[in-house]
Formats: C-alpha cells, sequence, structure tokens
C-alpha cells in the first residue's frame, strides 16, 4: 500500500504490547512473519515497544527492499486463476486501457474477469493482451507522427 515499514514498526511502538511476529501477521501471512523474523534475528515474541529503533529500521528497510523471485511453477497442467483484480468497469473493453490513467493498460489475470477450466482464461489472457498492445502501438505511432 506504499506506506513505508520501518515508519510502520515503530510508529507500533507506542501505547501497545504487541509482539512482533503478531504485528508482522497484520500485513503478512503469519508463517512468512515468523519465518522472517527468523531470517533476520529478531525474536518474533518480542513485544515491539521493548525493541529499539534501530533494530526496527533495518527491519522495515529490509521489508522495503524484499523482492520475491518465484522458484519455479508447477507447469501448464496445473495452471489455476484467481478471482478479483481490477475492476472491468475502469477500464476501456476496446483497448484495455484505464479510462482515468492514459497509457496504462490492464491484462489477463490481473483484470477481475472470471471464466471456465478449460483455457477460456488463457484466451481472455491472450486476447486482452492483443488489445492492449495493439491500442499502446497505435497510441506509440501517434505520438511519434
Amino acid at each position: 500500500d506504499g506506506e513505508d515499514a520501518a515508519d510502520w514498526l515503530i510508529g507500533h511502538k507506542k501505547g501497545g504490547r504487541k509482539h512482533l511476529d503478531n504485528l508482522l501477521a497484520e500485513r503478512l501471512p503469519s508463517r512468512l512473519a515468523d519465518a522472517w523474523c527468523a531470517a533476520v534475528g529478531l525474536p518474533g515474541g518480542q513485544p515491539v515497544a521493548d525493541m529499539p529503533d534501530k533494530a526496527l529500521r533495518q527491519l522495515g528497510e529490509s521489508l522495503n527492499r524484499w523482492r520475491l523471485v518465484p522458484s519455479g511453477t508447477e507447469g501448464y497442467k496445473k495452471a489455476e486463476v484467481t478471482l478479483g483484480g481490477v475492476d472491468t468497469r475502469a477500464l476501456s473493453s476496446s483497448t484495455m486501457m484505464a479510462r482515468d490513467v492514459d497509457g496504462l493498460y490492464f491484462i489477463g489475470e490481473v483484470v477481475d474477469v472470471t471464466g471456465w477450466l478449460g483455457g477460456y482464461n488463457f484466451q481472455w489472457a491472450w486476447a486482452s493482451a492483443v488489445a492492449a498492445g495493439e491500442a499502446a502501438a497505435e497510441a506509440a505511432r501517434g505520438a511519434s507522427a
């Protein structure tokens, strides 16, 4: 949500006795919060109010810099879809461009479109990508003319 994790952690020192792992679990899955505490060497069961600002700032900065790198996939046969995403009413149906932000396009499963299993979602992803790609290319040609 764009909030600085270090400021968020330090902001929770006042007026509370929440433990670090429980506080992190408000924003992360609890198992990930526990693993993160272990990885950075901070005791998750320690009250945030008792922790030095420096330790909380280091933890927050490491959270701010964290990059998720997938380790692989289970392949096409196990591919699934998710629910939710960018509301279709916020997009042009012919170009997939955001109605409120010129040049911002959304395609595939990031858009709130649900289809039956069996390739329909893949077809939607490909078709929406074609529509957005063609619209972006046309806009680029128009901008350079």
